[in-house]
């Protein structure tokens, strides 16, 4: 185990020049984090501009699209409501078929053991 603090020995060189080189080791280490630190809010901040652009340009795309979409909806709404129930009757269609194949393979649980004993 690691000994504790107060009982470990100073190093060959100690005294004030020891102390002197950890305190410019910490103020160096200090201003290399606070460096870090300026480095990433500015990369930080220019990819926030980037995104925040992107996204605002993307927005007004899908409102434009949904905008255009609507008009149509309300130009034709006979073809709109079948275009609807033709998705709706394809879903349950595919939704009867993915049924149907998986009820085949399942059996009831009592039924697997009951046809290995007799």
């Amino acid at each position: 185990m690691a000994e504790p603090v107060k009982d470990m020995k100073t190093p060959v060189g100690s005294g004030s020049s020891y102390d002197d080189d950890v305190s410019n080791e910490i103020a160096t280490l200090r201003t290399e984090i606070a460096n870090l630190r300026e480095l990433l809010a500015e990369k930080g901040g220019k990819a926030y501009e980037r995104l925040s652009e992107r996204a605002g340009t993307a927005a007004s795309y899908v409102q434009s699209e949904a905008a255009s979409v609507a008009g149509t909806v309300r130009e034709h709404p006979a073809a709109t409501t079948t275009l609807f129930t033709l998705i709706g009757a394809i879903g349950f269609a595919i939704g009867y078929v993915v049924a149907s194949a998986s009820a085949e393979s399942k059996q009831a649980w009592y039924r697997r053991y009951l046809t290995d004993r007799f």
